[in-house]
């Protein structure tokens, strides 16, 4: 099998050749140390040099490593950073409406507070959002697919919408607006929602083999809303989004997911990631949804990625493909991205393990 069919038949909830390995993101600095210090690798040059089946997420592109998170900063770089990308990115994420912070060490973004706080700052989103159909990303990005996308499966990043209104608006306002103002909640997330549908629209037209959507939802021990706040403040506006999803696309929420899974499964998406080990039990996972939809993560990021002896990187994954990936339907990967903070030498680990014990007999 190709790459790609060996990724597409995952998500069909079969069993190819070999389990397949595609990680959410792959930051930049890590990247470059994987590739011996060059930069000036492809997406492709990537994926042979670890054995991956696919990418998307963005590439120093023969630069110096930056923050990924930046393609969601237009409010101080503008909306034509949006449109016009000049390092090769495959991310599609609206931007944060918020005030943003740098780290001085790292140089990663992040956000000191959310802006959407009242009705009056709902003007802000003409501001920060570019125009979801403005050609100058796509065209931009479709040159990359044909460039680079050889016989890898390659994806799209996207938020659904929840993410986003999480951000922006800040966890404390969004969950008092819930019983004061619960109106503002749901314009909040239905402008983001109708942003990425528009989004979804457009990369449907493009040669994307599936869309990543990144929301989310939890921490370790539970989500930030129940059922029944989700079925009012979330469903609505996410299928929206998921209703124009014209490929096969999985869910991406760290944390707790098993309380509102039921709700979240009628999106109908094909594969849930990452299965984050403090919070949910993959084996739980496969046995109770695994006919229902695809497995996907679940490597370890609190311990074995970053501080993990080769052993145990080994041993770890090595039963996730025994043991999760029995049957097909399971799509190995850590559990969110291989960050900075991991060691090299464990995700080399990683990538040997799975060439080694990733075969079906």
């Amino acid at each position: 099998m190709t790459p790609r069919e060996r990724v597409m038949t995952a998500l069909k909830r079969g069993q190819p050749d070999k389990v397949p390995w595609v990680e959410n993101d792959i930051e930049e600095e890590i990247q470059i140390e994987l590739m011996g210090g060059r930069s000036d690798f492809t997406p492709g040059d990537l994926c042979r040099t670890l054995g991956m089946d696919g990418f998307g997420y963005h590439f120093p592109s023969g630069g110096k490593a930056h923050d990924g998170q930046a393609v969601q900063t237009t409010g101080t770089t503008g909306k034509d950073a949006w449109y016009r990308p000049t390092a090769v990115t495959f991310d599609f994420t609206p931007p944060w409406i918020a005030d943003m912070g740098v780290d001085g060490a790292t140089g990663r973004t992040y956000i000191k507070k959310g802006l959407l706080t009242d009705r009056d700052s709902l003007k802000l989103f003409d501001e920060f959002l570019p125009d979801p159909d403005h050609p100058g990303r796509y065209e931009q990005v479709a040159k990359w697919l044909d460039k680079y996308r050889e016989d890898f499966a390659v994806f799209a990043r996207i938020r659904l919408g929840s993410a986003s209104t999480f951000e922006c608006m800040g966890l404390d306002v969004f969950s008092i607006a819930m019983y004061e103002d619960p109106d503002l909640v749901k314009e909040v997330h239905r402008r983001f929602s109708e942003w990425s549908a528009r989004v979804v629209q457009n990369l449907n037209k493009l040669d994307f083999d599936f869309i990543w959507a990144n929301d989310d939802h939890a921490d370790n021990k539970t989500p930030w809303i129940n059922m029944e706040m989700w079925a009012e403040f979330f469903q609505p506006y996410q299928m929206l989004v998921a209703r124009e999803m014209k490929k096969p696309w999985i869910f991406h929420s760290d944390g707790n997911l098993f309380p509102i899974l039921e709700g979240l499964l009628t999106l109908g998406m094909s594969a849930v990631h990452p299965i984050q080990p403090a919070a949910m039990d993959i084996n739980k996972m496969k046995a109770m949804y695994g006919d229902r939809v695809c497995i996907a993560g679940n490597i370890d990021l609190d311990y074995t990625l970053p501080r993990g002896t080769r052993a145990e990187v080994e041993a770890e994954v090595k039963d996730r493909l025994e043991r999760v990936g029995k049957g097909g339907g399971y799509i190995i990967s850590s559990a969110n991205s291989i960050t900075n903070y991991c060691k090299a030498e464990n995700v080399r680990v990683m990538a040997d393990t799975i060439r080694k014990y990733g075969v079906y007999k």
